[in-house]
């Protein structure tokens, strides 16, 4: 180092040690002032327990407070705690549905006392972080009210209330302009929902979404890696779960919102259009804040769109279709299971003709399939003529070679619907059929196994799955071969089943219900079109 490097650190170090000695000797007053401050925060942490008592009298003084303090709340829908930390919601639980608890409970969101909970409000570009700003709290009737004031600029108050008939918080953010001039205040709102590592296993899916037009969504592992915003025009935004939702409806315009993703939660941001007050006066936001099922019915009664999380994806109308004749099945039923049955049947009885149709196109190929290797032969140097007579065969005979794939096609939109419909509608969820199927939202478990099977990570015994399989198999015996089809194809075509059982092995047990019986209606219509004559054109017989 050169000398003048040395001399700054030797010079550096003498005011270090020298700064604090001539302090204490010419301003003695700034010490003695230090005990003092202690004897205040202990009188105001006293003046919090007095604040979280439930017999606070209502308009109590503005106070200060150093220490965030938590009240429990409980009524029928939720079990939470407030925290004067920002005036949020520590945590929030979904204590279930009537008679269906075990299935239907559920927590929302469960933070650190230390850290802002759920439903924190701030103003921006105003120099307070509301978020870690200690809020007064008042007991009014069935409200909670927080409220905070910087002086000579503003007073903000939140008041919760949680409906009685819904499970439904209604948020009101006042603020009062202190100031004689006219001010606007742009208020954000944070909301969050935790999650759980293995969330994918274990709960299927965490979305962020927004809603204007069309509903837009992000998955949870989108969100961590880029984020998610949504911008002018949304109406509300949200998070959601398998099974849950909670979404946020302001009475203002959203002119801009995010979505991020820490270690145990996600969270969502809406900055809404400016609050416009006159100098001392008063304006509100009023959020309608929805935490609870993804029950299609009670989305909907809100008129706001909040169904569109339950209808979402390229499916979703057939989602919604099979749901509602499920409900309307089981009215008399009065087991999911047995109405799963009946709409299987009814959805085959309803293309029965059309699929007869096909299997007897497809028997006539098989028929005619000696007569088109004949016509290839005969044209092998010319494909252009041998294509031009099966196609003239194909006509004389009324055959469509495309028809041997509508069965399958006609099935790929319902059975994508069951896929999607199955792990996500609530009601399903613990719905029990015969026996050992006890949830249709989950996988059979006949029995445990003793061991897990190496690769595959199976660790019980699920018996539709591999009856899904066999009745794969008899099916496909009894359809008629594909004319032109190599060896190479059958032994594929042979394979599908066995694949299929592996792939569904770990699927709701309704779906794979649901596939077992398709095969079996399939067997017994097969059986009957098996039976009958093809009658050729008189010229290939």
């Amino acid at each position: 180092m050169d000398k003048n490097t040395v001399k700054a650190i030797v010079l550096a170090m003498m005011v270090m040690l020298l700064y604090p000695m001539l302090l204490k000797k010419f301003y003695p007053a700034a010490y003695q002032q230090q005990p003092a401050k202690a004897a205040v925060s202990q009188k105001e942490t006293a003046s919090i327990k007095e604040v979280i008592s439930p017999a606070t009298p209502e308009g109590t003084a503005l106070g200060k407070a150093v220490v965030p303090a938590i009240a429990p709340y409980e009524n029928s829908f939720y079990k939470a705690e407030f925290s004067t930390l920002g005036g949020t919601i520590a945590s929030l639980s979904f204590l279930g549905e009537k008679n269906r608890q075990a299935f239907t409970k559920t927590d929302l969101f469960s933070g650190d006392s230390r850290e802002p909970g759920i439903f924190s409000v701030n103003v921006l570009h105003e120099k307070a972080d509301l978020a870690q700003t200690i809020f007064k709290m008042v007991r009014k009737g069935e409200s909670t009210e927080f409220s905070y004031e910087l002086p000579g600029e503003y007073q903000l108050t939140k008041t919760y209330t949680f409906r009685e008939n819904q499970p439904v918080i209604d948020l009101v953010v006042r603020i009062k302009n202190l100031s004689g001039r006219e001010k606007h205040f742009p208020i954000t709102l944070n909301y969050g929902i935790g999650y759980e590592e293995g969330y994918q296993k274990k709960y299927g899916y965490y979305d962020a979404v927004a809603y204007a037009d069309k509903l837009q969504t992000k998955g949870l592992s989108g969100v961590r890696k880029k984020g998610f915003s949504f911008a002018d025009p949304t109406v509300w935004a949200g998070l959601i779960k398998k099974y849950f939702a909670l979404l946020v409806k302001p009475d203002g315009k959203i002119i801009e919102g995010n979505a991020r993703a820490d270690e145990k939660n996600l969270w969502g941001q809406m900055t809404l259009e400016p609050l416009t007050v006159s100098g001392e006066g008063e304006g509100e936001r009023n959020f309608l804040i929805y935490a609870g099922p993804q029950r299609y019915e009670e989305l909907k009664s809100f008129g706001v769109g909040f169904e569109e999380v339950f209808a979402r994806g390229l499916f979703g109308l057939f989602k919604m279709g099979i749901l509602a004749v499920l409900k309307f099945l089981n009215q008399y039923t009065h087991n999911f299971g047995w109405a799963l049955v009946l709409l299987t049947l009814l959805i085959k009885l309803i293309f029965a003709p059309l699929t007869h149709l096909s299997y007897a196109s497809m028997k006539k190929m098989q028929a005619l399939a000696p007569k088109m290797k004949a016509i290839q032969e005969h044209h092998k140097k010319d494909p252009a003529k041998s294509q031009q007579e099966i196609m003239s065969l194909y006509r004389r005979n009324k055959v469509n070679p495309m028809m041997g794939c509508l069965p399958m096609l006609i099935q790929i939109p319902v059975f994508m619907a069951m896929f999607k419909l199955l792990p996500e509608a609530i009601e399903l969820h613990g719905a029990p059929f015969i026996g050992w199927i006890k949830d249709l939202s989950a996988p059979d478990h006949f029995m445990m196994l003793p061991f897990t099977v190496p690769l595959l990570g199976w660790n019980s015994l699920n018996i539709l799955p591999i009856l899904m399989a066999a009745s794969q198999v008899w099916y496909q015996k009894l359809m008629p071969a594909q004319p032109g089809s190599s060896p190479e194809q059958q032994t594929m075509m042979s394979i599908m089943p066995i694949f299929f059982g592996v792939i569904c092995y770990n699927m709701p047990s309704g779906l794979t219900l649901y596939w077992t019986l398709q095969n079996v209606f399939s067997i017994i219509q097969q059986t009957f079109i098996n039976r009958i004559v093809i009658v050729l054109h008189h010229e290939d017989q």
